[in-house]
């Protein structure tokens, strides 16, 4: 994809176009969500360049795997989660993560990084 706003919305069509006949539909629209709120994270933070790109993985093996790669610098989640400020309208994002995903996480790849999260038990 992109990294560029655009992204986000076509990261949500994929989630839905390859998911969306195979999953409950409260499944799907959470991880419709929690993609979303990954993708405008590293388009936010990743410093991307406009000829860099961001790809999304969707594993399904008994639960949800998604799992979005960009070649921005290392993340690494501080201790609690980021709060968005009063008023604000992001920054809700991780928050979304840990109360929505049976586990996420932040791991090296190549250059860059891969956020992911899961869904459903393991």
């Amino acid at each position: 994809m992109p990294p560029e706003p655009v992204a986000a919305a076509l990261a949500r069509a994929a989630v839905v176009d390859l998911l969306g006949s195979d999953l409950p539909d409260a499944v799907v629209t959470d991880a419709e969500l929690l993609t979303s709120e990954v993708v405008s994270n590293a388009l936010q933070h990743a410093g991307l360049s406009r000829t860099d790109a961001l790809t999304l993985r969707l594993t399904l093996d008994g639960y949800l795997r998604v799992e979005v790669v960009d070649p921005g610098p290392p993340f690494e989640p501080g201790p609690g989660l980021p709060h968005a400020v009063s008023g604000s309208s992001g920054g809700f994002g991780l928050a979304f993560l840990e109360a929505m995903a049976s586990a996420w996480g932040v791991e090296p790849e190549g250059t860059g990084k891969k956020v992911w999260f899961e869904i459903g038990p393991r």
